[in-house]
């Protein structure tokens, strides 16, 4: 009888022990929080005749920065943006990350906890894009760290019919081990929209 009572107690401790080791794995799972670029709550930080730049709240301790020059936009976050590679990078053909009339655009951030709290890996963004012979949409998955930002990898949005669910997975996965150095990949089906 009391090595039956220690079998129930063992195996009601390993119980314990599986939901506790899947809570916190469920807690680690990469998730997503969203932040806005709203050009009237952003503050202007340099003007030029071909476009402004801004800084906008971002997440957490990683400001925004966005800038627009040649019909063309720049965004890079994180901490002192400007000097991030992602402030340099942008699509080759003329493109915006708002809708027409618009001056708000969200930025999805793909996080995951380290133990204490929320950090960035990635930020996801859908860039409207236009050439001579097409109008497109393109999602852009930017790597964060605390060392740079920088374009990770392209998904043609009108091509690819899962281009969120993928934009997510290339996020949590390929993104976060990215070489800055090098290009952003494509991925998914292409074809529909100029980048």
């Amino acid at each position: 009888m009391v090595q039956a009572a220690m079998r129930l107690a063992v195996g009601v401790l390993a119980v314990l022990a599986l939901g506790e080791s899947a809570g916190a794995a469920a807690a680690r799972e990469p998730k997503s929080l969203y932040t806005t670029i709203d050009l009237d709550a952003c503050r202007v930080v340099q003007r030029h005749k071909d476009g402004n730049t801004w800084t906008c709240k971002g997440l957490q301790a990683h400001p925004v920065l966005y800038g627009e020059g040649d019909l063309r936009a720049f965004v890079s976050a994180g901490a002192d943006p400007g000097r991030r590679k992602a402030a340099e990078q942008t699509l080759g053909p003329f493109n915006s990350i708002f809708v027409a009339g618009s001056r708000r655009a969200t930025l999805e951030w793909r996080v995951h906890n380290d133990g204490k709290k929320a950090v960035p890996h990635a930020i996801i963004l859908r860039y409207f894009t236009r050439n001579e012979t097409a109008d497109g949409e393109v999602l852009v998955i930017m790597k964060i760290s605390n060392r740079d930002t920088c374009q990770a990898a392209i998904i043609d949005a009108l091509a690819e019919p899962e281009a969120m669910a993928l934009a997510r997975q290339v996020a949590d996965d390929a993104a976060r081990t990215f070489d800055c150095d090098d290009e952003p990949v494509v991925h998914g089906k292409s074809g529909k929209s100029p980048f």
